[in-house]
């Protein structure tokens, strides 16, 4: 599958998860970072598999049956060796998230957002109903280290601007899977993090052109 071309206004495309991983990046990591997405952009064929897709779709398949310990066994059981570890803690931290927790499941959307030159792809694994009636648009990390307060505002921050067409009247939420811990957003941190993710973004673009 090819990755999205970017509009006429636009130097580069990334997703969502690509662009928080690059905000988590540190000092000259940032350049070899965007150097390897830019390489993956150009052939995509030489993007690795994304096993954490497999998660996510067992987590939506669990929801959508109220039949979460049955979803989360399986995705383990019918792991191999390489991934099994990854999933077991992925499947232990989802449950221990949901807990007495019960949302159900809502249509969710995907979005285009544009921060200057950069057009970011946002596409939230699940959209959820919380027994209070609140809708989310939930993205969930999945990956061994902890997602920083940072990059998980970020996040945020991204499904938040997105919303209008990821979930007309919800809000945005992350969860880091293995940590079973949520993340929200202040309208007050919406507008304090506007100016930074602009200026993470026009980093992007420079490094993007000199890869």
């Amino acid at each position: 599958m090819t990755s999205p071309k970017p509009t006429s206004a636009t130097s580069a495309y990334v997703t969502l998860p690509t662009f928080v991983g690059y905000s988590a990046s540190k000092g000259p990591s940032r350049s070899s970072f965007v150097r390897r997405q830019r390489r993956l952009y150009e052939d995509p064929a030489r993007a690795a598999f994304n096993y954490y897709r497999r998660a996510a779709n067992a987590v939506r398949a669990g929801r959508a049956a109220r039949q979460d310990e049955v979803a989360m066994r399986a995705l383990v059981n019918n792991a191999d060796e390489r991934t099994r570890p990854h999933y077991a803690a992925i499947a232990e931290g989802w449950l221990r998230y949901l807990g007495r927790r019960d949302p159900k499941l809502v249509e969710v959307g995907r979005a285009k957002f544009s921060l200057g030159e950069l057009e970011i792809g946002i596409s939230p694994q699940l959209g959820l109903r919380k027994s209070n009636g609140r809708k989310f648009a939930t993205w969930l990390y999945f990956k061994e280290e902890p997602l920083a307060r940072d990059a998980a505002q970020l996040a945020l921050w991204l499904l938040t601007e997105g919303m209008p067409d990821l979930l007309p009247g919800g809000e945005a939420l992350v969860v880091d899977v293995r940590r079973a811990k949520e993340f929200t957003l202040s309208a007050r941190d919406r507008e304090r993090l506007r100016p930074w993710a602009a200026s993470e973004a026009s980093a992007f673009v420079t490094l993007w052109r000199a890869a």
